[in-house]
């Protein structure tokens, strides 16, 4: 081309190297900031630990599971994983002190785009995350609860579904899914539909196995912490928080199932 039509090629391509490099020294540091903070928020607790099994199941595990963690079209797993006993400050039949885990939970969404010129069809995978927290109970519940949030044509009535409760503006925010219509029934009384209407809109709440999982960003985090690491010690509050809050009803209805 003439000169002045634009910069010379060895240049742009001089660009698009520094370019991709500071691309690159960004995501790094921020990955090992992420890793420092990690261990920060490791050695304030001595009984916190690293984990890459939360309730002792790999990720394949908690994607069979949990339908609130996404499984993708490719692959999942979790990242900066952490596990620990906290005071439950309930009494029998669960214990003193349980297991919480919380992690960043991540999975890859199938993406296909076709090109106009050639009619080519290409796939690329992109991957997406959420933060989670397990607790693993002391007992099997073999009926799945699953709490999730409600569609936004949901909230206005017009594809609505789920388990109807009580409380009209719980069912606005929330579907509620349950292989045994009984359990939402004992579970989800006004303490808990309130809650969850306060501090947990936007998230997943699933009972099922020996699994209580929440997952979705918390309405407060650690300021001192780097991203998702961050969010972990209120996911972990957060899981506790509501195992705390469901009735001894639903206990008593899962454990004489069991004697039954």
């Amino acid at each position: 081309g003439q000169q002045g039509d634009g910069l010379p090629f060895g240049v742009l391509l001089a660009l698009g190297v520094l370019a991709a490099g500071g691309y690159g020294t960004y995501h790094t540091v921020r990955r090992r900031r992420k890793r420092d903070d990690l261990e920060r928020l490791i050695a304030r607790d001595p009984r916190l630990r690293r984990t890459v099994i939360p309730a002792g199941l790999r990720p394949d595990q908690l994607a069979w599971w949990c339908r609130g963690l996404p499984a993708g079209d490719r692959r999942q797993g979790l990242e900066y994983g952490v596990e620990g006993p906290m005071v439950s400050g309930l009494d029998d039949p669960l214990p003193a002190e349980v297991d919480v885990a919380a992690f960043r939970w991540w999975w890859e969404e199938r993406q296909r785009s076709r090109n106009r010129r050639t009619g080519m069809t290409s796939t690329r995978y992109s991957k997406r995350t959420l933060p989670a927290a397990v607790i693993k109970l002391p007992f099997h519940v073999d009926r799945r609860v699953l709490i999730r949030p409600e569609s936004v044509l949901g909230r206005v009535g017009i594809t609505r579904g789920g388990r109807q409760l009580e409380s009209s503006e719980f069912n606005r925010r929330f579907r509620v899914e349950a292989m045994d219509e009984r359990l939402p029934l004992h579970l989800l009384d006004a303490n808990l539909q309130q809650l969850l209407v306060e501090r947990f809109q936007g998230r997943t709440i699933e009972i099922f196995g020996e699994l209580l999982l929440v997952a979705g960003s918390p309405d407060h985090r650690d300021e001192t912490l780097t991203g998702v690491v961050g969010e972990l010690p209120a996911m972990r509050e957060d899981a506790l928080r509501i195992l705390r809050e469901i009735p001894p009803a639903f206990w008593r209805t899962v454990l004489g199932r069991q004697a039954g």
